[in-house]
């Protein structure tokens, strides 16, 4: 059993991992931390273990050897500092964390250090429809992408109290890094990148339409385009209000040259070429590891993981470009000549 210990609590997301960790038969939570006061009860109230008096009290407790990351976007980089010097794996929630400055410097540390670490990004990649279309598609099964166009977020009633559930989505760009092109267009993001590769460059453009963002002058919702030079990636992102049915919104449709295909895993539903299929025979049996067995493998001599730390760094990099075109009104060429999030920076 590998003991776990939890930094942070951003978002309710250490709370949900210290749910995840205890009930993973090979890990158990040791402890955890989270400076302010209403997180810190919510997380001790997950683990059901001792709150620690300081980040660096978890990360040097003898019992933890892995810790996952659920700070502030703006801690992520100090945080890994930590978990380096200690020689201790790590387990990073989304987002990565809030600059590209962090990013490669999170990804240098690891690297100096030596230790396992995965990028857990769970509504997208970790989903097995999309493991296995990632899969195929790398193998060469549909042959070569022509068109891909991603919508992911998240639909809420209108009187749903955001601000008051997450008000960290609503903090300053220096703090989490920006809105929801940060919050939901990093899973969206991740998933191109590990199918598609880095683009060219890229072109974006965001919307702050649901009253509590607008009022915080913090997008809601944005479109972000990649340029593959032969074709355009296209990423819809964030959250809305609206009326009806609401939950999760993440479809994907995907043309190659001789191919085409469609993929809803929350209407259960995949189209190729003109075949509608239900999803459960599409996937036939198909499962994929979960971050945690991912990083468990690592850490006993198996692969490094699926989903790495180097790629989720190229990740902030692309979403600060992206934030670079809405603010200079042009596409912005990859990688960035000034490596900075120009929300703040």
């Amino acid at each position: 059993m590998y003991g776990v210990g939890i930094l942070g609590n951003c978002c309710t997301h250490g709370a949900g991992i210290a749910g995840q960790f205890a009930a993973h038969p090979r890990t158990w939570v040791a402890m955890g931390y989270e400076p302010k006061a209403q997180r810190a009860g919510e997380l001790q109230r997950a683990m059901q273990a001792p709150l620690a008096a300081s980040y660096e009290a978890v990360v040097d407790h003898a019992q933890v050897e892995i810790l996952a990351l659920a700070t502030d976007p703006c801690d992520k980089a100090e945080m890994v500092e930590l978990a380096a010097r200690a020689g201790k794996a790590l387990w990073i929630n989304k987002p990565l964390c809030h600059n590209p400055t962090a990013a490669r410097c999170i990804e240098e540390q690891i690297r100096a250090a030596k230790v396992p670490a995965v990028f857990d990004v769970p509504m997208v990649k970790f989903q097995p429809a999309f493991d296995k279309l990632l899969h195929q598609v790398r193998a060469g099964l549909y042959g070569e992408v022509v068109s891909y166009y991603h919508t992911f977020g998240m639909t809420f009633a209108p009187d749903f109290p955001i601000r008051d559930t997450w008000p960290e989505r609503f903090d300053p760009a220096a703090t989490a890094g920006g809105g929801e092109m940060t919050n939901m267009g990093c899973y969206a993001i991740d998933y191109a990148l590990h199918l598609l590769g880095m683009p060219r460059r890229v072109e974006a453009r965001w919307q702050k339409f649901w009253r509590p963002y607008v009022e915080a002058d913090v997008e809601n919702f944005g479109q972000i385009c990649l340029d593959y030079g032969r074709f355009w990636a296209v990423l819809a992102v964030g959250k809305q209000a609206i009326e009806g049915r609401r939950g999760p919104r993440n479809a994907l449709t995907v043309e190659f040259e001789g191919a085409n295909f469609f993929l809803d895993p929350g209407a259960g539903l995949v189209i190729e070429t003109g075949r509608a299929r239900p999803l459960d025979e599409y996937l036939d049996g198909h499962q994929c590891p979960s971050s945690i067995d991912q990083l468990l493998a690592a850490l006993e001599g198996g692969p490094a993981p699926q989903s790495d730390i180097a790629t989720a760094a190229r990740g902030v990099e692309v979403l600060c470009g992206a934030y670079q075109s809405i603010l200079e009104e042009r596409p912005v060429d990859l990688p960035l000549t000034r490596a900075k999030n120009p929300l703040f920076e």
